[in-house]
């Protein structure tokens, strides 16, 4: 193998199997998509050496990916977690307690959108109940998070790299 010419997008959901003891010696392609992990192997042996079993792992995985894209950065936000109290993605309700220096224990509940910027950095925006009562404060979040989902593209953040992939598989097509 020529490390020289691989660049980071080269070996993207490739890793290779090196073990003298069993004899086994490839290399194997392995992604997750939907919640489906496609697997295969490529040994030196059948593909005729290392640098051949490379070269069909690579053209294997181009044409899984273009078969199978990553998940959107917005297809990724929008997926409903199993701890979600509120039912709408990205939007919650929490508690904030303060001790006034009477000793009094005072408590102020918000609803809250969170969604990521272009950098992926995480964006929030709160809503205090108090100010605006239940309701309102819950309509502003999703109001919010609507808002702010509107900026997000791209794909999810551990695929970038499936993007590359993609991206040169199709400029050499």
């Amino acid at each position: 193998m020529n490390k020289a010419n691989n660049t980071p997008n080269d070996s993207y959901g490739i890793s290779r199997i090196d073990c003298e003891r069993q004899n086994a010696h490839a290399w194997r392609v392995s992604l997750r998509r939907h919640g489906k992990r496609h697997v295969k192997n490529f040994t030196d042996k059948k593909h005729g050496g290392s640098d051949l079993a490379l070269k069909s792992a690579k053209q294997y995985r181009d044409q899984l990916v273009q078969e199978h894209p990553p998940i959107s950065r917005k297809e990724f936000c929008n997926i409903k977690r199993r701890h979600n109290k509120s039912g709408i993605t990205g939007v919650y309700t929490y508690r904030k307690t303060y001790t006034l220096k009477d000793g009094t224990v005072k408590e102020s509940w918000y609803w809250e959108a969170n969604w990521p910027d272009v950098n992926g950095e995480s964006v929030s925006k709160a809503f205090p109940v108090n100010r605006f009562g239940e309701e309102r404060a819950r309509q502003m979040a999703v109001d919010a998070r609507e808002r702010g989902m509107q900026t997000v593209n791209g794909t999810f953040w551990a695929a970038e790299r499936a993007d590359l992939v993609i991206q040169n598989a199709a400029n050499f097509t």
